[in-house]
């Protein structure tokens, strides 16, 4: 087991771990409260890299690294901006348009019904 001192050497070592082997390739983050330690690791099984820090700098490098490992195992070719996917709406058709405005419509005249319904006589 190997503890990298720089951030720098420690990422690309771990990013070279990954593109070698992204099947077997798997990496853990551990905090130890005692120390006030993060470790991050990361290991095919028969290679090991490890680091430790105390630097909350070191956060978002951490969040970069981690979108690296992502865009390394799901073979994709472009940059993965954001760990959440963003899904675009489709467009409505004419018809699903003209449908929803109706229901709306429809909608809007049951609650005013309703409210005239509610109102009656007053209680003494």
């Amino acid at each position: 087991m190997v503890y990298y001192s720089s951030w720098d050497e420690f990422e690309k070592a771990a990013s070279a771990l990954f593109a070698s082997a992204a099947d077997k390739a798997r990496y853990t983050i551990k905090y130890c409260n005692r120390d006030s330690q993060l470790v991050l690791k990361v290991t095919d099984d028969a290679t090991s890299v490890q680091m430790r820090t105390q630097r909350l700098d070191d956060i978002k490098r951490i969040a970069s690294l981690h979108r690296k490992i992502c865009q390394t195992t799901s073979h994709r070719t472009e940059t993965i901006k954001a760990l959440a996917p963003r899904f675009p709406r489709p467009e409505k058709t004419e018809k699903q348009r003209a449908t929803s405005e109706k229901v709306s419509k429809d909608a809007n005249a049951i609650g005013k019904q309703t409210k005239k319904k509610s109102r009656g006589k007053k209680r003494h």
